[in-house]
């Protein structure tokens, strides 16, 4: 009979714990794109022995700590650092959050525990690159997502990132498995096997070269001239009524040259901390005075409450004709938190939002500067699939963002990493204007056009072309390569019963 110390020791659950730990190097601001295929192969290597069901859904959770607690530990800045907790509750919190966004993991343990016999090629090559893509899958939609470290995320800057117009990140993440598959067979495998995994990863990166040829969209209209206003609050002060005024005017004098000059500029997410009704007679009409004189448009983040349903949204005004769009994914236990009224004893401990934000169910697109622009709210830009609604109308992509809760942490870079793959499954440029870092204009291929250093006012301007048409993956999203995927597992279980031995 199978058991714990006779198939997996600790030993191996301690090397994927390591694994995983290890593979935050794969991802910016490090960005060792060859770690992201080193390291799941260690994993890969390690579910090749035989083992328990059991023992395969733990060996992938403790792969998911290591992930998880190396790539999101900056969730801890801004729990402690600007959320009020201690730092024992803190830790505790995001140890909490790691354990469970790792039980996700487990999905591919369960998955690939019905192919207890197949051989160690199909598995390497078919069966483990479709489980873990499947469960990244699934982790970017259950209890409403958290598509973040997803091994595709890694390769934006290498020829495996032509594939995103295609299948989108997901797709790469299933390329990249696959390459990490061939690499294990290429250690283990006979020299035939060896031979064809060494086709297999080369095969790879050709044709991605090949792809990275091919130009999804064209330009339509003029290139407008945008800029994006990074104006650097310190986040412990960004919402004291003490210094709104202050804010506000940062925002202004480096806007102010600008006006006549620019076609399109943009404020960061929540650059106004009080509503835009609140906020109307001061800044809101002032500026929409100026901007109708102007061959410029600004769009600007804060708050919209809508009175006839009494919803307060995270959201962006255009302010030429007050035009607004809110964020429809909202972060849990930020943006809302369930039962809310039920918590507020906790208010001794952690600071509690006074509200929650409502989810947006109104317009995608905005009309700026002549163009249907799709807009996003911070980290809205994190799914693939939901950044396609709106398109191919919309020639450009917008998001705002506050990256400030985790200042001096690597998300900011994480977050505009994963921010440029939206570009390149699109085939848009991507305006990304945030308060203290990394604004950026990205163009249709996911090449920065130009960015600004974190942490300090700047202004990032460029010009940026419109675009228009349709990738394949905003055709079909993920719906194309998901079902083909699961259907692959469903005939390799089927052909193998009893026969890969």
């Amino acid at each position: 009979m199978l058991s714990f110390r006779a198939q997996i020791s600790r030993w191996d659950y301690l090397l994927a714990l390591l694994a995983g730990l290890a593979s935050v190097f794969a991802f910016a601001p490090f960005a060792w794109w060859p770690i992201a295929f080193l390291t799941p192969a260690v994993f890969f290597w390690l579910n090749l022995k035989p083992m328990l069901r059991g023992q395969r859904l733990r060996l992938a959770w403790v792969f998911g700590m290591g992930l998880f607690a190396g790539g999101t530990h900056w969730i801890y800045y801004s729990i402690h650092y600007f959320g009020g907790a201690n730092v024992f509750l803190a830790g505790a919190m995001v140890a909490a959050f790691v354990l469970f966004i790792a039980l996700t993991l487990m999905l591919f343990g369960f998955i690939t525990s019905f192919f207890p016999y197949q051989t160690a090629w199909t598995k390497l090559l078919i069966v483990f690159p479709a489980a873990w893509s499947l469960t990244e899958w699934f982790r970017g939609w259950f209890l409403t997502g958290f598509p973040w470290l997803q091994l595709g995320h890694s390769q934006t800057d290498t020829w495996l990132a032509s594939y995103a117009p295609i299948f989108g990140s997901l797709g790469i993440s299933w390329l990249v498995a696959l390459g990490a598959g061939a690499l294990v067979l290429v250690m283990i495998g006979s020299r035939l096997q060896k031979s064809y995994a060494v086709l297999v990863i080369a095969g790879l990166f050709a044709v991605g070269y090949g792809l990275g040829l091919i130009h999804w969209t064209k330009p339509t209209g003029e290139k407008l001239f945008v800029s994006l206003i990074q104006a650097n609050i310190a986040q412990e002060d960004k919402w004291l009524s003490e210094f709104r005024n202050e804010h506000i005017q940062k925002h202004i004098d480096l806007m102010e040259p600008r006006i006549n000059t620019s076609h399109v500029i943009i404020w960061p997410e929540t650059a106004i901390f009080d509503t835009f009704q609140q906020s109307m007679d001061d800044v809101v009409k002032p500026l929409q005075e100026v901007f109708k004189t102007a061959e410029t448009d600004l769009l600007m983040g804060g708050f919209h409450y809508e009175q006839s349903t009494d919803n307060m949204y995270n959201a962006i005004m255009s302010v030429r004709d007050l035009d607004v769009y809110g964020k429809r994914h909202l972060v849990p236990f930020s943006e809302y938190t369930p039962f809310l009224e039920y918590l507020r004893w906790m208010g001794s401990f952690i600071m509690l939002p006074y509200d929650n934000v409502a989810p947006w169910k109104g317009k995608i697109n905005l009309q700026v500067a002549g163009q249907p622009m799709r807009m996003s709210v911070c980290y809205e830009d994190a799914y693939g699939e939901e950044m396609i609604d709106g398109l191919p109308e919309a020639t450009m992509l917008v998001n705002v963002s506050n990256d400030g809760w985790f200042t001096g942490s690597i998300e900011p870079a994480q977050h505009a990493q994963l921010a440029r793959f939206r570009a390149i499954e699109t085939g848009r440029y991507l305006l990304r204007a945030t308060n203290n870092g990394v604004s950026a204009i990205i163009n249709e291929k996911g090449k920065v056009v130009t960015t600004g250093p974190q942490y300090e006012a700047v202004v990032v301007e460029e010009f940026a072309q419109p675009m228009q048409g349709s990738t394949p993956y905003i055709r079909w999203g993920n719906w194309f390569l998901m079902p083909l995927l699961a259907i692959a597992l469903l005939v390799v279980g089927w052909l193998g019963r009893g026969k890969f031995r």
